[in-house]
């Protein structure tokens, strides 16, 4: 019964405190966007170069082992190191999403603090 005659009173202030959440989740996406693009380009030349940089060093290992008994072995060496690296990249890509933060990371941080400071005034009106 409280809480309906307190709504009144309280109503503008939750509003105010949705539209700053709004505001505080626009900023963060903008920011996020213009962070995640230049991540993404640097990130596709990075791999782009060295993916370029990997096929030539394994062309030239089989070139030079193309007339020994080793010509295999190098092919079959260059599987399996291409093998390992797959496999440790997937972990460390693995781990790395579930340490990564998450979205909205002041936006939570503010949710988090208000939801504590509810909690202490609904704490205090409680003990009159």
């Amino acid at each position: 019964m409280r809480l309906l005659t307190a709504l009144p009173r309280v109503a503008p202030v939750l509003a105010r405190h949705a539209l700053g959440y709004a505001d505080l989740a626009v900023e963060e996406l903008d920011s996020l966007g213009d962070r995640l693009r230049r991540r993404l380009i640097a990130t596709l030349a990075s791999v782009f170069s060295a993916g370029v940089a990997v096929v030539m060093l394994c062309l030239l290992a089989v070139a030079m082992a193309w007339d020994t008994p080793y010509r295999t072995a190098v092919v079959a060496g260059l599987a399996l190191a291409f093998g390992v690296v797959a496999i440790v990249t997937g972990g460390v890509a693995r781990r790395e999403r579930t340490k990564s933060a998450g979205a909205f990371p002041r936006l939570s941080t503010a949710w988090d603090r208000d939801r504590e400071m509810l909690r202490e005034i609904l704490a205090a009106r409680e003990k009159y």
